[in-house]
């Protein structure tokens, strides 16, 4: 299979995939609440959010390990035989890690947990076994997921991304099943279902790892490799500079949720909370974009094609944006009567924070592959610095906003989107300080042209506003209008010529083998 034709099935699948998890997200959360109980259900949460430190470690070395593993993949295509060799050292370098340091983690967090469950957490006494068993199943599953992480990471690599994708859809299909019967036998669910969770995370690991195995020459295991301290230290100083990064961005959102409860009171809260989960439905679009696009841009920089990169880098510009204002556009038109919808009595200022995040989230996608291209260069700890910075500061500033009396929506929607378009723009100036990567490229390939569709498809989408009351049949009317403008409009002023080409081709293609 050719690189282009791996990226486009990687997209479709990763895309596939967050809409159907979003679709059956709908159905899981509600189910689980049923089934479990309001305490039981609270229950759950609470203990498995005493793992969260191994999840933020686990992101973090992750994203290190697979930037390793991108590159040296990319200098295997040139260097032959002592690439692959290279790459098998890089993997048994990461497997050292994600042994040690779970192990590490566990040793620690886990009597902590135990003691948490039974002094600290209030739990009613009839419950505490039952959160014990579940604490126990998920460090298991913890650890089981971070030991596993050299082998998923080199599917990332190899952009086997479409495998890892009918995995998940399995686990999601089993879940809500799983989640349906819960549902229809009502009974003492909390640790049986906790059992269940921990299976169908550890299950599928132990099948991908030993896949991986079986495909990849360069996951076997090399004992001398194990100890490879240069290598490890170049881990651990990349990683510790994007935990740097992550870490500001988790206490800048934590800190603007203490801020908004002392200063606006918890009714704000909630309308924030119906905001994050906006925001997140559509960060899960651009996730799937970023790890799609990031294996493949890394790579390329390992085999030193920088122009090749740079344009992989835009496209996934282009493309994050495209692939998210079809949803985006008609849920920004008519958020109210959706938001009305949804929640029926919707928190006060729950809408305009939604407006808010929509365009946090844009500002921020419109640079992806500006910071996929930075981590690549592995030159990050000036970039971190300065990004974390930013985000430091966000606090103080949203701080003075709320002394000066500015109001909610300035000084907190206002102040996080200021913070990440100075992100965004900070990406730019990396990208192009440290390899080379034209910022009016980005401006009059990717951001005027979006801008401009986005503005005229606003325009038209909002014309059923000016005769028709708000009802779900506006909304379908108002969907229906702007995809039919947006996709025309899209095809022949944003994408470019060998986009059009290569998308005629491989629907050709499909076309062919329906009619045999």
């Amino acid at each position: 299979m050719t690189e282009n034709r791996r990226i486009i099935l990687n997209v479709v699948a990763t895309y596939g995939r967050t809409l159907f998890t979003v679709a059956c997200g709908l159905f899981a959360g509600r189910w689980a609440l049923m089934a479990l109980g309001e305490t039981d259900f609270g229950l759950q949460a609470v203990v498995g959010a005493l793992m969260v430190f191994i999840a933020f470690f686990n992101s973090v070395l992750a994203g290190a390990i697979s930037r390793f593993y991108a590159v040296s993949v990319g200098q295997a295509k040139i260097a032959g035989s002592a690439g692959l060799e290279e790459c098998q050292r890089w993997f048994n370098t990461a497997l050292t890690i994600h042994t040690v340091v779970p192990l590490l983690l566990l040793s620690v967090g886990y009597p902590l947990g135990i003691w948490a469950v039974e002094h600290w957490l209030t739990i009613p006494p009839d419950r505490v076994e039952a959160c014990r068993w579940v604490f126990r199943l998920t460090c298991l599953s913890g650890f089981v997921g971070m030991v596993n992480v050299p082998f998923t990471a080199m599917y990332t690599a190899k952009q086997y991304i479409a495998e890892l994708t009918l995995y998940s859809f399995v686990t999601t299909t089993l879940n809500v099943c799983f989640l349906y019967y819960m549902v229809t036998h009502p009974g003492d669910w909390l640790a049986r279902y906790a059992l269940w969770t921990c299976l169908l995370s550890v299950v599928p690991q132990i099948v991908i790892c030993l896949r991986a195995m079986l495909v990849f020459p360069e996951c076997r295991l090399r004992w001398r490799y194990w100890y490879d301290l240069p290598r490890l230290r170049q881990v651990g100083a990349y990683a510790g500079w994007q935990m740097l990064g992550s870490f500001c961005g988790l206490l800048r959102t934590q800190g603007i949720s203490v801020l908004i409860n002392k200063a606006f009171g918890p009714a704000v809260n909630a309308a924030m909370g119906v905001a994050q989960s906006v925001n997140g439905k559509a960060s899960s679009l651009a996730a799937a974009m970023l790890g799609a696009f990031s294996p493949a841009i890394t790579t390329a920089f390992g085999e030193g094609n920088l122009p090749k990169m740079k344009q992989m880098a835009l496209r996934s510009c282009r493309f994050g944006l495209l692939l998210s204002l079809p949803f985006l556009l008609p849920l920004a038109l008519e958020l109210p009567e959706i938001i009305r919808l949804w929640l029926k009595t919707p928190p006060a200022y729950a809408i305009g924070l939604c407006w808010c995040m929509i365009a946090l989230y844009l500002t921020d996608v419109c640079t992806q592959g500006h910071m996929i291209v930075v981590n690549a260069s592995g030159k990050i700890a000036a970039y971190h610095v300065v990004l974390s910075a930013i985000s430091i500061f966000t606090l103080p500033t949203a701080w003075l906003c709320v002394r000066l009396g500015l109001g909610v929506y300035v000084a907190i929607g206002g102040v996080l989107i200021g913070a990440i378009a100075l992100n965004s723009l900070g990406r730019v100036w990396f990208a192009r300080r440290l390899l080379g990567m034209s910022a009016r490229a980005w401006l009059f390939g990717v951001m005027v042209p979006v801008m401009a569709l986005t503005v005229v498809c606003g325009a038209i989408g909002f014309l059923p506003q000016l005769w028709l009351g708000p009802s779900f049949g506006r909304i379908l009317l108002t969907t229906a209008i702007t995809e039919a403008c947006f996709l025309p409009l899209a095809w022949r002023f944003v994408l470019d010529e060998d986009e059009r080409a290569y998308t005629k081709h491989v629907v050709g293609r499909i076309v062919g083998k329906i009619r045999g």
